[in-house]
């Protein structure tokens, strides 16, 4: 399959729209053909022959004829345009679809601004081409055809000449066709680059200000606009030369209508109302040549788009559910086993985790500790199956993940993660995300037991007041608390925290751990933490080092040992040691 096939797939719902389009651009070409014929008799008949009678039918008929072109282009137009559209929302939603399926490790690697380029501007694109490349492309061939057959009809001579220019015309259009396409992907491209540069800007502009690098910034979006404006450039300069020779055939169009249709008149071999008819046809040549070009333009713009959302579509997800019948219990114990696990982002040879086996009981807990990058969150995304490990196994309740749906598997899972996304949402919308048919007791019970419902009461509309983007106007742990509320609403017996109090103060650190203690109770937990204060209760703590586990075991008997976990605890706790606080921790 390319890409015009898997196109045509979304095209085939209207394709008695295309056709009845069609059908009328052709009607429609057809009636213009009636101006100069009437016009040939209102010469002959009334200017020269002087029969009045002639004049009310004319008159009448010229009437008729242009209500009809109008029925035709209303036709053309409205149907070609539900086309495109509907070719349009069919082509978002499936590569919304598709995009929703791809793996992780896909967005470890894409620019966001490349994927909002495609989802916008190319399938704008690829619907002017259902809207207007073969209506209008329908209109530029019916139009030569019949302008050329009238002519035929009333000179068959001075026609055949005509058609003599159409293979240098062929010529023209292919070569103009073979330069302005690779000129075309190559604007697409560098517009998804600006778009992406745009993306970056607006949502780090915080951090842009923070450092004074607005103007750095800005003169890389310049560089950026400056290779934009060259693609466009070469574009324009192929419109620039191809253009003019469309016309100029149009021009020697004229030049010999005038010089063989006046010399026959003039000899009396054609009567003047069939002069002024062929000259009128033959100006009727120079629209159509002239909307060529455009329509190559518009058909080698859409063709680029078109490739580049066929490409998206054809990227295939890593995680997929399993081909047998997948597994998907109505009730989750929670237990989960590594065993021997290693796990390497795509790409990368070295290895993040390597031989890591973990036990953790329905209802326990393990904590997970190390510095950074030892792979603590790879450890976490590999429960819910975000990421394939690369060998060993994991199993949720003597299951390998690999065998159970994805979707149930996730709904069993909770996620608090470090940096909460909350959506442009209200409250409510953001604590019911995972439930969508949460009732607001239901959502203000959870935000009660995360310990947030006091604060989004102050909120100008509570529970209906709509947070900015990202959650822009609350605070840190705010955020966190809308999250562990987020969490505790769809009930999972197992939970994953991320770091999810490393940004705030102990004041606010210790309310989402009472709001924590909610969430973990009765539920099979993974935590993962810098603060000890946070690890102290685990049923199981093990730290991490480059990948592998270094230490595991009971906070005190990990303080035991003198090893990683010890030294954590000097550093972390030395002050309060000195102040006679060491007991708190002890």
């Amino acid at each position: 399959m390319n890409a015009r096939e898997w196109l045509s797939h979304f095209a085939r719902p209207y394709r008695t729209d295309g056709i009845i389009a069609t059908v009328s651009s052709m009607l429609f070409a057809a009636l213009i053909l009636a101006p100069p014929a009437l016009t040939r008799l209102l010469v002959n008949k009334v200017l020269i022959g002087h029969d009045a009678q002639w004049l009310w039918p004319l008159i009448l008929a010229a009437l008729g004829f242009s209500i009809l072109r109008g029925v035709f282009m209303y036709a053309q137009a409205y149907l070609s345009e539900r086309m495109g559209q509907g070719v349009l929302r069919q082509v978002r939603e499936t590569l919304y679809e598709h995009l929703g399926s791809l793996s992780f490790s896909y967005y470890d690697q894409v620019q966001t601004g490349q994927l909002i380029s495609r989802l916008t501007s190319d399938v704008e694109w690829v619907r002017m081409y259902y809207s207007n490349f073969y209506t209008q492309g329908a209109n530029v061939l019916f139009q030569l055809l019949f302008v050329i057959g009238a002519i035929f009809i009333l000179d068959w001579q001075l026609a055949l000449a005509l058609v003599l220019l159409m293979p240098f015309l062929a010529w023209l259009i292919r070569a103009f066709n073979v330069r302005v396409r690779p000129a075309f992907r190559a604007i697409r491209a560098q517009f998804a680059i600006m778009t992406t540069r745009l993306n970056e800007s607006v949502s780090g502009v915080r951090v842009v200000k923070a450092f004074s690098q607005e103007g750095r910034v800005g003169a890389a979006f310049d560089h950026t606009l400056d290779d934009l404006f060259d693609q466009n450039l070469i574009a324009t300069r192929l419109w620039a030369t191809y253009f003019p020779l469309f016309d100029l055939i149009g021009g020697i169009y004229g030049v010999i209508v005038f010089l063989y249709g006046g010399w026959q008149a003039i000899h009396g071999l054609i009567s003047v109302g069939s002069l002024v008819a062929i000259a009128a046809y033959a100006l009727m040549l120079v629209s159509p040549l002239r909307q060529i070009g455009q329509v190559l333009n518009l058909y080698a713009q859409s063709t680029a788009a078109g490739n580049r959302l066929f490409e998206l579509a054809q990227v295939t997800p890593m995680i997929t559910a399993p081909s047998h019948h997948a597994y998907a219990p109505r009730k989750v114990q929670g237990s989960v086993r590594f065993d021997h696990v290693s796990f390497a982002y795509p790409g990368n040879d070295v290895p993040t985790l390597s031989d890591i086996s973990l036990q953790i009981q329905p209802g326990h807990s393990l904590a997970v500790l190390g510095a950074t990058g030892s792979g603590k969150t790879s450890l976490c995304a590999l429960i819910p199956r975000l990421y394939d490990r690369t060998q060993g196994s994991i199993a949720i309740d003597g299951h390998d993940v690999r065998d159970w749906d994805p979707v149930v598997l996730r709904r069993n899972v909770g996620l608090v993660l470090q940096e909460t996304f909350l959506f442009s949402a209200t409250v409510f919308d953001n604590i019911a995300f995972g439930r969508p048919d949460a009732t607001l007791d239901d959502v203000m019970k959870a935000a009660r037991a995360a310990h947030a419902d006091e604060f989004i009461r102050q909120l100008p509309y509570a529970y209906d007041t709509v947070v900015g983007e990202r959650g822009v106007g609350l605070s840190g742990g705010q955020k966190q608390r809308i999250a562990i509320a987020r969490a505790l609403l769809i009930d999972p017996p197992l939970i994953i925290l991320d770091d999810a109090t490393a940004s705030v103060d102990q004041e606010t650190e210790a309310i989402i751990q009472s709001a924590m203690a909610h969430l973990l109770q009765g539920r099979t937990a993974v935590v993962i933490a810098h603060r000890l204060s946070s690890l102290k209760s685990a049923d199981e703590i093990v730290v991490l080092d480059h990948g592998r586990i270094v230490e595991r075991g009971q906070h005190k008997e990990l303080l035991a040992k003198n090893g990683i976990y010890r030294n954590i605890y000097n550093v972390q706790y030395r002050d309060q040691e000195l102040m006679g606080q060491k007991g708190e921790l002890a």
